[in-house]
């Protein structure tokens, strides 16, 4: 059966291999994804013949399983079925991408799935968001090209280890000036920290915007595939323009030949959130869906 144990930071390493096999492009399956949000989630992992199993926990639907990293479904959902079954509980699927839900349901013909609007992730075309050209995309330029004529000693750069202490430093200042007294909120600085200060473990890309000198925006990520994740986006909105001008330098920064998209991940029902990220035009909303089983000991 299987054995699940607390996810740490140190997990990392070992279990990064595993993240090559995912072939979607939902950020929940992405190592920045799953190591950021252990703690919010109380995640649990476990290796079964070689594949990867996560056991989280989400606020109001308690112990729920993503979709697990290598080997075949079937033997997924059996595990998964029969762990469910010795400790007498329902199963959970959180999430399941658009592409996965019709085999699960047909192995679980009994399933009941329900869409999750607040988690789609936004998908965009990597050329879209490095020079927003075109009609559709004229805002987003404009908002660039008024940064670019305000503020004309900046540099977007890599951020390389000396760059931390300046990047931390810019955070801080972040928090304190956007507070929004949410646990959500305040994991999401704590975590940031954390990749900050384990720079080398994360293996994050990572840019920092500067103007006069002093950094005023950055972004971190990962390629997964032909995907580009942007887990972390920080910028000082007091400068006009810093935001698009960070999306745009960070896409064509790092996205690079064979990069075809990027993930801007969900907007957790925040209404401001999900207005802004329709505004940079994606090309699909990631559905994902909370699948459950009520009678998991049917399918051992």
């Amino acid at each position: 059966m299987l054995e699940f144990h607390p996810l740490v930071l140190e997990d990392l390493p070992r279990l990064r291999r595993f993240f090559g096999y995912n072939s979607g492009r939902i950020c929940d399956t992405t190592p920045g994804t799953v190591f950021i949000w252990r703690d919010m989630y109380k995640t649990e992992w476990a290796v079964y013949d070689g594949s990867l199993y996560f056991k989280v926990n989400y606020p109001g639907l308690g112990e729920t399983f993503p979709l697990p990293l290598g080997g075949g479904r079937t033997e997924h959902f059996t595990q998964i079925a029969a762990y469910c079954c010795e400790k007498q509980m329902p199963i959970s699927f959180v999430p399941v991408p658009r592409d996965e839900l019709d085999r699960l349901q047909e192995f679980f013909p009994n399933s009941a799935a329900v869409a999750v609007r607040d988690s789609f992730d936004y998908l965009y075309r990597a050329e879209d968001l490095k020079y927003f050209k075109g009609k559709k995309l004229s805002g987003q330029r404009n908002h660039v090209n008024k940064f670019l004529k305000t503020y004309g000693n900046w540099l977007f750069r890599p951020i390389q280890p000396d760059d931390i202490p300046q990047v931390a430093a810019f955070l801080d200042r972040y928090a304190s000036q956007w507070d929004k007294g949410a646990a959500s909120f305040h994991e999401d600085i704590a975590k940031t920290h954390e990749v900050l200060e384990h720079y080398d473990l994360y293996d994050f890309l990572g840019g920092m915007l500067l103007v006069d000198g002093q950094v005023v925006g950055f972004s971190l990520g990962e390629i997964v595939g032909d995907t580009l994740f942007t887990h972390i986006e920080k910028a000082d909105r007091d400068y006009e323009g810093c935001y698009q001008m960070l999306v745009s330098q960070f896409a064509q920064r790092f996205a690079h030949e064979g990069v075809h998209f990027i993930n801007r991940e969900d907007d957790a029902g925040d209404p401001g959130l999900r207005t802004s990220k329709l505004r940079y035009q994606p090309v699909a909303l990631l559905e994902k869906y909370t699948v459950t089983v009520e009678q998991p000991c049917a399918y051992c």
